[in-house]
């Protein structure tokens, strides 16, 4: 084995001649797993990975990528394209930098050593005290949710939002299958609203296709739009374009003391890559202490 690069936390990516496996399919779904997930890690600041028409610009670059291992760029080119094998640390932190599904990192093992991970790949964080205590400190309307839409926590802002009347616990359903959230909360219901978050369920299925919570989510969509008439027509509409959400993004909300006003989405993402979590909050035009 020849040493070919170096994690600067003491992880070694070493070499075999023969690379990943025999045949050249494999290398080459290697590969292309690899592309894939670089591409869609956000590089920069959502204003400077979204284009105009919403679609997500390429992702880390190569030498992005080398930079945050702690390689040489060489030695993630020979990695990417299967000439190299690695200890399964360094595959972790590949997972890790690329923000790797659970499924991913599973296929990137078994591509890579021929082996299963030597552990799962957590969905779940292990610090949700310290979550919602950084929730409950804000006087934002706020929420952690999981990829499957599912909101986890929430802080007294943001169920001050339905004053008294039942929490979303899926931000999806509520959106899209609540009929009193359409009429009553989510103002601008069809562009604002429910196109948009049709096409974010569709680009998280293309994504983790796999995922249990995100297939139901379809089913109970397709269910509903059978008796639904908005939202069939919407799902039809939804398919013409591609939408990534990009921070900042504005809604119209009726808010109980604001009255009808125009919020700002803003999203988080904990350091913890692999949970897909994400705080969002809800951001009123003016200081809160200056709204109604």
């Amino acid at each position: 084995m020849v040493l070919v690069g170096a994690w600067t936390r003491g992880m070694n990516v070493t070499t075999a001649r023969q690379g990943i496996g025999t045949a050249p399919d494999q290398k080459e779904q290697f590969q292309a797993l690899l592309v894939r997930c670089r591409n869609a890690v956000e590089a920069g600041p959502p204003e400077a990975a979204i284009t105009t028409r919403g679609r997500r610009r390429t992702g880390l670059s190569q030498e992005r990528t080398a930079s945050m291992l702690g390689i040489s760029v060489r030695s993630y080119g020979d990695f990417e394209r299967g000439s190299t094998r690695a200890e399964p640390e360094f595959l972790d932190r590949v997972a890790s930098v690329l923000h790797m599904s659970a499924h991913e990192r599973h296929v990137m093992f078994l591509l890579s050593t021929g082996q299963e991970p030597p552990q799962p790949f957590t969905n779940k964080l292990d610090s949700m005290p310290a979550y919602q205590l950084a929730l409950d400190s804000s006087v934002l309307p706020g929420y952690l949710s999981n990829r499957c839409w599912d909101i986890e926590l929430t802080n007294q802002a943001f169920r001050d939002v339905w004053a008294g009347k039942e929490v979303p616990t899926n931000v999806l359903r509520y959106i899209l299958i609540n009929k009193e959230a359409r009429e009553t909360v989510l103002l601008d219901w069809e562009a604002g609203w429910a196109l948009p978050f049709l096409r974010q369920q569709r680009a998280a299925l293309n994504t983790a296709p796999w995922e249990a919570g995100l297939v139901q989510l379809q089913r109970e969509l397709e269910d509903t739009a059978r008796t639904d008439k908005p939202l069939r027509k919407l799902m039809k509409r939804s398919m013409d374009d591609e939408y990534v959400h990009p921070n900042g993004d504005t809604r119209l909300i009726k808010h109980p003391q604001w009255g009808p006003t125009r919020i700002t989405l803003l999203m988080t993402r904990p350091l913890d890559a692999a949970s897909a979590h994400r705080f969002v909050w809800l951001v009123p035009p003016k200081p809160v202490d200056q709204m109604p």
